[in-house]
């Protein structure tokens, strides 16, 4: 039986250094680039979906002392949410694109989509989401806010 000898190898089946150092410059490759990827992996799956708000207007309320009306259009990322919250003001929600949910404490989730209007009323503990995992949902928010209170008062 005639045996073919093996490319990068000596006679006896021992590398030669060259070899046995480009083995090991794989290996050690291979393990560096598999730990950058799982942090960069990492990184990017903690990282918050996001959203933008664009401010459209905000005035006074006349004949209403202490409140103003803040108009503006948001966009969210795909699986953006918004944990429970509430404010101080009301807010009227007007869906442009996509498709979300709102969920207010003690009432049934209220599904979005474009053309849906929703109203939270002051005080109203409430979340909402992106329920899409590849569209934005896109709405016009309109808040009717006590001045002397912050936009949004956070719960978790």
């Amino acid at each position: 039986m005639v045996r073919e000898p093996r490319v990068g190898r000596r006679e006896g089946g021992a590398m030669p250094f060259g070899g046995r150092a480009i083995r090991w410059s794989m290996i050690v490759g291979t393990l560096l680039g598999g730990i950058g990827i799982g942090a960069t992996g990492h990184r990017l799956a903690a990282a918050p979906p996001s959203f933008t708000e664009a401010p459209l207007l905000r005035t006074d309320l006349a004949g209403i002392d202490n409140y103003e009306l803040i108009v503006s259009r948001l966009e969210t990322a795909p699986g953006w949410s918004h944990g429970r919250h509430y404010h101080a003001g009301h807010e009227i929600v007007y869906v442009l694109e996509g498709n979300g949910a709102l969920v207010a404490d003690g009432k049934p989730e209220q599904r979005l989509q474009a053309g849906t209007i929703s109203y939270v009323p002051s005080g109203q503990i409430h979340a909402g989401r992106n329920t899409s995992r590849t569209e934005a949902l896109k709405f016009l928010l309109f808040r009717i806010h006590v001045k002397s209170q912050p936009i949004s008062i956070e719960l978790n």
